[in-house]
């Protein structure tokens, strides 16, 4: 006759189970199979597992929840902070009175970012009024007199000045400081804008870097190296077609006659060519007149790279990148005959050596020669001689 057992009764013989009594054990005190005692055993740690597993899942839950909160919090905190050091420590210190019966000198000092010692100063030891502010209320009247008195024209030297002729003795800074508590700024100079380029100075250009000919595009930078003696500066012109170096100067002085020189040499070299455009970035040396007039007269489109936009220039960008991480980054040089060395070598090994994976993997020179080919005209371009102006 089968026997109803309920589940405290499962779970005590569970128990003894988990505690070291045998199936055998279980069987003679209970009256059970083992068949049944497997069963119920097998159900009790599917449930306990099933129930471990979901509270681990809601403490992960509950946990990932606070840390959001906290983070909220610390945020919250360091805002409030910024906001308090703003916030001059008299002001704050005169709040925190009110405040210290309430939440303690402890809190209250790490609230309002305040250093105890000052707060205890202030309450118990500090005098009436300082040597400091008494100073400060006799200079704040007359500083407002001489502003009011000049229409507030002065700047903070020339009050100091004043001040000092008025046998006070007082340092530009405190000057500013009492401006500023009196909420009165100095004048000053006016942000000097950039008027070399004009906004009609379109990029023409527009990153279109394969023209479909040679002596089309030519684009150029200036780019600086340093020796024992002192700072160099390259001026580089590249035609856009094959990125061959057609001109190339190197001088002491970072001027508009080394880009006219190593324009000047381009031209002669590349036969001055017609409909050319030529691309820089918006240093004052591709602004200036007289560059400007040499383009006019040579019937050449100028183009200019936006204002803080390198990307604009990219091929002359790589070029110098190349140069600097192949060649000049692994020699230190004592004048600039050795970097004039260096550079004039390099450059015929970038022009008849290097190959390039924007024109096909081919040389410049290579690539030059394919299109000349093509197109059945037998034509000699060469490369202006790599010069160097002191």
């Amino acid at each position: 006759m089968s026997r109803f057992h309920s589940d405290a009764y499962k779970w005590s013989l569970y128990e003894k189970f988990r505690n070291g009594f045998t199936l055998t054990e279980l069987c003679e005190i209970s009256g059970v199979t083992d068949k049944p005692l497997r069963e119920w055993f097998r159900h009790i740690d599917s449930q306990y597992a099933r129930s471990t597993q979901l509270s681990v899942k809601s403490v992960q839950q509950e946990n990932e929840h606070l840390k959001l909160i906290v983070q909220q919090r610390q945020n919250e905190l360091k805002l409030l902070n910024e906001i308090i050091a703003g916030i001059p420590e008299a002001q704050r210190i005169s709040r925190a009175y009110p405040l210290l019966k309430i939440y303690g000198p402890n809190q209250v000092c790490r609230s309002l970012c305040i250093r105890k010692s000052n707060l205890y100063y202030r309450t118990f030891r500090r005098p009436e009024v300082t040597v400091y502010e008494k100073h400060n209320q006799e200079l704040l009247p007359v500083i407002q007199e001489i502003c009011d008195r000049s229409i507030q024209r002065p700047g903070s030297e020339n009050i100091r000045q004043q001040l000092m002729g008025q046998g006070f003795t007082v340092s530009k800074h405190k000057v500013l400081e009492l401006l500023h508590e009196i909420a009165l700024q100095p004048p000053s100079k006016r942000e000097c804008t950039n008027t070399n380029w004009q906004s009609s100075d379109a990029n023409l250009l527009a990153r279109q870097f394969s023209p479909r000919a040679p002596n089309m595009v030519w684009v150029s930078d200036i780019t600086e190296f340093k020796t024992d003696i002192g700072t160099c500066y390259l001026c580089t012109i590249l035609d856009l077609f094959a990125r061959r170096v057609i001109g190339a100067r190197l001088s002491l002085h970072k001027d508009t006659s080394l880009v006219l020189l190593t324009f000047r040499d381009a031209l002669e070299v590349r036969g001055h060519p017609a409909s050319l455009l030529f691309h820089s970035d918006r240093g004052s040396q591709y602004t200036a007149h007289e560059f400007r007039n040499l383009l006019l007269s040579c019937g050449v489109k100028q183009s200019f790279s936006a204002p803080g936009v390198p990307y604009d220039n990219a091929p002359m960008e790589s070029f110098f990148a190349s140069l600097k991480v192949e060649e000049t980054h692994r020699f230190r040089y004592a004048g600039i005959s050795d970097l004039t060395a260096s550079l004039r070598e390099y450059i015929s090994f970038y022009n008849e050596e290097r190959p390039h994976s924007s024109i096909g993997n081919l040389t410049p020179i290579q690539a030059e020669n394919n299109y000349y080919k093509e197109q059945s005209t037998v034509k000699h371009i060469g490369c202006a001689p790599f010069a160097c102006k002191k």
